[in-house]
């Protein structure tokens, strides 16, 4: 991002400027009060609105009913224009409704809606984004001086908390305490499960119980069964008994009826004789036996396992196949990567690590290891296209001998169709003769029924019916009694199984939860084990780089600014400044106006420069904006802060400053002129 103008409207002291921020280094120049420190509250007004530290009470010019901040800045060659406008009412000054205009494209939008598409412009991480402030643009663009010596002197606990968000190692911490609510939900989850699951030992011994119980009312009902067989052979012999006496004197009338079916169904039989035989003669066995008597099945099970084993092996080399072409992909990658490194290291000057210069011996010893390592590789690359091509050769001649037994398959099933076929004409032509002598058979026992039904109507007898009666209604209690205890036991038989369901359902389910207890338990152990400490490792390692390169940073910037070899600064563990004079410690309260400012400024550059770094995406990399950052420094010291300047090397860095001195090393000089309470641009 950068800023081309801005203008203000009854914004503090400003009644109606514009001003134009040019590229370079840009000196915001003017006495204390003359209204410098205004404009950089009215860009960070412009850009994230109002909130608790910024309030419009503070902004909007005394007496004015309303006023207006537009700021233009380009973002990735895009021309944007932000407008917010204030307005008083009858209890507070609250934000009107402004604009965006992006390209010459117009959008009106509340100051919500224009906040949320500023930090979208500039690519700020949701995450780190609050309420009251954007801790991003906070600690890469614009701190005031005294802030940062606010945080410098803060609590080391609420310094390094912020650190942790903007440096975004915040979320490993998140991450910890997430971890630690999810592993006290899993010990409330084991107890609920655990208190569903203490009577499953109850519920398999009922089972067993149950078990034990069918099975003793299925061994009494298997030695029932027999004595109902029994008695229900017997009350049908004797209801056959009454039911002969009875109809014997109706099967004498009916004799005759009888026989004249019976001779119905007689040359209903020699026609279907005379029928079958006519259809016995259309077979044609002869011939279809003549045609197939050349026929020859062969071997069909050595077929199919002929074609079983050239499909697997089929199958087996192809997968062959596909493994050594994965491995001239894998090698011929690698051969790539180290024909790729060969020409980094050729151009390669300096470490990008240590940023030491990289000697001609070593770049050589590594040029040597890739060329014996892509040597190696195309030996590899050699054998694996060799073994390949002999591969697909033998796969070629697998495919062949494959459809050559397939032919055969199926000619063996044709053939096997038309033995089939004779097969079935011959079950027919038996089916025929059976079905023929069958029908003679049926002949010969109508006569002899005839026979018998008149040789009973003579042996006719009626006196023994009262005698038989009496016989069949014992026969029917003692089989009634037997019927009611055979119900008992199935019933009861029934309503185990039921049970025994109804509880194997419960007991599956109970050992279902059971499991996932054991689940759980293993879930936690790992959590607790393993996982939070593999947490708590990257998050060291992530913040020692970090205070590595912060450290790094911060020993730079205030050795460029003090250059007193009897005086180091260096951070500890909470990213406090230690600072040291002729080897002892001196506390930061102790140190003078100069030093303080030294160690604030340096602690600020160094914490713009780890957070661009760390985070690649954001769009304010190219400014920068300090505010009165040489307050008690001496002449030698402004002198120094040319170097740090010219050091920067920003596109664009706005400084606001009373001191004239830093007129003479900047690119360009904005005079600010205060009288009467109105503040003019000269």
């Amino acid at each position: 991002m950068l800023i081309k103008k801005i203008k203000l409207e009854n914004i503090r002291s400003y009644v109606d400027e514009e001003i134009s921020f040019p590229l370079g280094s840009t000196l915001l120049a003017g006495d204390i009060g003359s209204g410098k420190s205004s404009i950089l509250l009215a860009i960070d007004f412009a850009l994230f609105g109002l909130r608790y530290d910024l309030n419009g009470a503070s902004l909007l010019r005394n007496g004015a009913d309303s006023g207006l901040v537009e700021l233009n800045i380009n973002i990735d060659n895009k021309d944007v224009v932000i407008h917010r406008r204030l307005k008083r009412t009858q209890n507070s000054i609250i934000q009107d409704t402004g604009h965006l205009i992006i390209n010459n494209e117009k959008k009106e939008a509340s100051a919500v809606e224009l906040k949320q598409a500023v930090l979208e412009l500039l690519n700020y991480p949701k995450e780190l984004l609050t309420k009251s402030k954007s801790l991003i643009y906070r600690y890469t663009v614009y701190t005031p001086q005294e802030e940062m010596k606010h945080i410098l002197l803060g609590e080391k606990d609420i310094r390094l908390d912020t650190l942790r968000k903007v440096f975004d190692i915040d979320k490993y911490k998140r991450i910890k305490e997430n971890c630690k609510i999810f592993i006290s939900y899993l010990k409330q989850k084991r107890k609920e499960l655990e208190g569903k699951i203490y009577d499953l030992e109850d519920k398999k011994r009922l089972v067993q119980e149950k078990v034990k119980e069918f099975a003793s009312i299925d061994f009494n009902l298997k030695e029932l069964i027999p004595r109902v067989t029994e008695i229900n052979k017997l009350v049908d012999k004797k209801r056959e008994e009454i039911k002969s006496v009875e109809n014997d004197v109706k099967k004498f009338n009916e004799i005759k009826k009888e026989f004249e079916l019976n001779k119905f169904k007689l040359d209903n039989s020699e026609k279907l004789l005379n029928k079958n035989k006519i259809e016995l003669n259309n077979l044609n066995l002869e011939k279809l036996e003549d045609e197939l008597k050349d026929i020859k099945l062969d071997n069909i099970d050595e077929i199919k396992s002929n074609i079983l084993k050239l499909n697997e092996e089929l199958i087996k080399n192809k997968t062959q196949l596909d493994l050594i072409n994965k491995k001239i992909n894998e090698f011929e990658t690698k051969k790539s990567s180290s024909l790729e490194m060969k020409s980094k290291i050729i151009h390669l000057d300096k470490c990008p690590l240590c940023q030491q210069n990289v000697t001609h011996e070593h770049k050589s010893n590594i040029l040597l290891e890739e060329d014996k390592k892509i040597i190696e590789y195309e030996r590899e690359l050699n054998e694996f296209r060799q073994n390949k091509s002999l591969l697909q050769d033998k796969i070629k001649q697998l495919e062949i001998d494959l459809d050559t037994y397939k032919e055969k398959r199926s000619n063996y099933d044709l053939n096997k169709l038309k033995l089939n076929d004779l097969k079935d004409k011959k079950s027919k032509r038996e089916l025929f003769i059976n079905e023929n002598f069958k029908l003679e058979k049926d002949i010969s026992e109508l006569k002899e029924k005839i026979e018998l039904l008149e040789l009973q109507i003579k042996d006719f007898n009626d006196s023994n019916y009262d005698n038989i009666k009496k016989e069949l209604d014992v026969l029917l209690n003692k089989e009634k009694s037997l019927e009611i205890q055979r119900a008992t036991y199935l019933a009861n038989m029934q309503e185990i199984n039921k049970a025994v369901e109804t509880l194997n359902k419960e007991v599956t389910l109970k050992l279902i939860t059971k499991n996932n207890i054991t689940k759980i338990n293993d879930i936690q152990f790992w959590l607790e084990e393993y996982f939070v400490n593999v947490v708590d490792l990257i998050e060291k390692q992530v913040m020692l780089r970090v205070h590595s390169d912060f450290n790094a940073l911060f020993q730079k910037w205030f050795d460029m600014l003090m250059e007193n070899e009897n005086f180091t600064v260096r951070l500890d563990e909470e990213f406090s400044p230690l600072i040291q004079q002729n080897g002892h410690d001196i506390d930061y309260l102790y140190l003078s106006g100069g030093e303080k400012t030294a160690i604030a400024l340096a602690y600020r550059l160094s914490l713009n420069q780890v957070i661009n770094n760390l985070i690649t995406t954001i769009k304010t990399k190219d400014l920068l904006i300090l505010d009165e950052p040489t307050d008690g420094f001496s002449d030698e010291q402004l002198d120094r802060v040319r170097n740090v300047l010219s050091e920067l090397n920003l596109k664009q860095l706005i400084l606001v400053s009373h001191e004239p001195k830093i007129e003479s090393f900047v690119d360009n000089v904005i005079r600010l002129n205060k009288e009467q309470h109105v503040t003019r641009i000269i």
